[in-house]
Parts: structure tokens; sequence; C-alpha cells
């Protein structure tokens, strides 16, 4: 591919109809940046007649440097095929973060379907190899991704809205009923569930399929464990939920699952959710760990860089008052006194 940087005025430039990213969003901040820093990143253009040049990346900036009424900004006018145009686009708009995991899965698939018609003798799993070589991801990140497009339209509205991550959903694909899902889905949305929690019930979900969201919510609150097998019903009798014995080998399998396909951090913080504490001596640590982030001032920080900070506060805050309560009748069951 060949580039070279020109200057243009963003009248000149018109959008993609087809850009990967469907909507700019609110670029009043990134026209600030511009108004005060200029335009630091040229935006990628390709030329399509006479003095007009349609975007191929930087679709935000374009559009703050219009609203801003500026004349002249630096452009990268690109010489190449459509297929390497589209790679460019969407490589910049990962790297830049431009893009929803939605968007994101949407773009990879149109780039799977562009390769698959030029190399048809490919394997699925070598068609997600080949595009993630060209993105710079594994394979089965490009698996994760594109599996986001098997759920439903209300689910993938809340990816979209950014309601949910790409990590949240790929659990929520491991419910087998379809209405179930989304149910779970609007309710992880409103409670500010983590993956962890929705990788919880989706187990109780894929061993009992015939439970009510309620009742796997109350299994997950009280600490019961899925089993896999899923058991025969009984005719007449409520629905119950299996819990497992300790000391079967399963205890252990969703403390330890892969979450594959989301960045390490992400995963090894579900991960962290996940680990189960084995003795008093390990609970009073973690209390300690966790009082030491509001006496130290990192809660306040973390509030304050993260924009789901109320929900996931509130999630905490539930959890606390539940584990309290249960500390508290274990207290009375027992005649101990708290003081």
């Amino acid at each position: 591919m060949e580039t070279r940087l020109v200057y243009l005025n963003p009248q000149q430039v018109q959008p993609d109809p087809k850009a990967v990213r469907h909507d700019p969003g609110d670029v009043a901040a990134l026209a600030a940046s511009i108004a005060a820093q200029g335009l630091l990143q040229p935006i990628g253009v390709v030329h399509m007649w006479g003095d007009t040049y349609r975007v191929v990346f930087g679709h935000r900036r374009l559009e703050a440097a219009k609203r801003l009424g500026l004349e002249r900004i630096p452009c990268l006018l690109l010489e190449a095929d459509p297929d390497e145009l589209y790679v460019a686009q969407l490589v910049e708009n990962l790297q830049r973060l431009d893009l929803n995991d939605l968007e994101q899965a949407e773009a990879m698939a149109r780039l799977r379907q562009r390769v698959e018609r030029e190399q048809p003798h490919l394997g699925a799993g070598e068609l997600d190899e080949l595009v993630g070589r060209q993105l710079g991801l594994s394979g089965r990140t490009v698996r994760r991704y594109l599996s986001l497009l098997e759920l439903s339209p209300q689910v993938q509205a809340l990816i979209r809205q950014g309601e949910l991550t790409v990590t949240q959903a790929q659990h929520l694909l491991r419910i087998p009923n379809p209405v179930t899902r989304d149910e779970v889905a609007r309710e992880a949305a409103e409670a500010g569930l983590s993956a962890a929690q929705i990788a919880q019930l989706a187990a109780f979900f894929a061993a009992n399929p015939n439970l009510t969201l309620e009742t796997a919510l109350q299994a997950l609150e009280s600490g019961a464990r899925p089993r896999r097998e899923t058991p025969q019903p009984v005719e007449g009798k409520p629905e119950r939920l299996v819990r497992i014995p300790l000391e079967e080998p399963e205890e252990r399998v969703w403390e330890e699952e892969e979450v594959e396909g989301v960045p390490e951090a992400e995963e090894a913080a579900d991960r962290a959710r996940l680990r189960r504490i084995h003795s008093l001596d390990e609970m009073l640590d973690e209390v300690g760990r966790i009082s030491r982030c509001f006496y130290e001032g990192d809660v306040e920080r973390w509030a304050a860089a993260d924009g789901q900070a109320p929900a996931k506060l509130r999630l905490l805050v539930r959890g606390l008052r539940a584990t309290l309560e249960a500390l508290e009748r274990l207290f009375q069951e027992k005649g101990w006194s708290v003081a």
C-alpha cells in the first residue's frame, strides 16, 4: 500500500457508507482537543473523483474537524486495492479502540467473508487464523468475537450500547435456552453482574435448563455449585438446584475455566473473582485487602476512572450486605457474641 501526505478541506472528504464504525458518537471532547492542540493524527482517505475523497479511517476526527469549521487538515492519501483498504480501516479502528465489541465482530465477519471468497479451500479454523494474523490477533480471539453474532438482536443491542462486554456475552452463549439467555443478559446489564457471575449463572442453566432466573439468582447468592449432569425431572415436585458435594473434582471447573479471547488483565480479574477461600484465615486476609482499598483511597480513584462505577459499587454493597447478614445469622445460631 502506497501513502502520501496531503492537506485537504474537510468538506472535500465524504464519509464511507460501509464504514466499520456505525456511529461516530459524541465528538465534542475530541473537537475540543483538536481545537486546543490541532489534528495530531492524519485521517486516511482515498481519491474518488475530481477534488472529492472518501474517508477510510479517522471518521470521528473528520466529523470533529467539520464541526470546528477547519479549512485544511492533514490526510494520508492511500493507494491500494479494496481489500487492503478495508484491512487498513479495521486495523486503525481496532488500534485506536474506536469500535465497540459488536462493531469489531461485524467487521471481522466481513473481513473473514472476503478471505473466504479469495481462498475457498481454507477450513474454518484456518480462516480465523488468517484473519487474526491480518489484525494482529489470535484465531481464538477472532472466534470469540464472531460468536457475538450468534446472540439475539436484543443482546447485541446491549453489547453495542456498551452495557455488556465480549467477556460477559461469551458466557451467555452457554445458556441453552435463548429466552433465558436474553433474560440473563437484561439482568446482567441492569444489576451490573460481572462476567464471573454470568459464567456461574450459565453453569446453573446448563445443568438445570428448567430453572427460573429468580431461582438461579438465589442460588448464585447462596453460593450453590452447579453440576454438569442434568437430573431427571420428577413430576409434581418443585424445581430445585442440584448442589455439588465438595469432594467432587468438578467443584473447581468454573474457578479454573480459561476465558479465551479477552484481554489478559480482564481474564485475570474474572479468575480472581472466582477463586475460592478455603479457611477463616484466608477470609480475614481478603477482608483486610478490601478494607485497605478504602482507607488508602484506591476505591475513590477507581470510581473516578470507571464509567460503570455506580453499578459496580452497588453490586459490591449488595455483596457486602449479604455477607454481613449471613455472618450475623451464624453468630445468632451459634450463640456467639459479636462484641
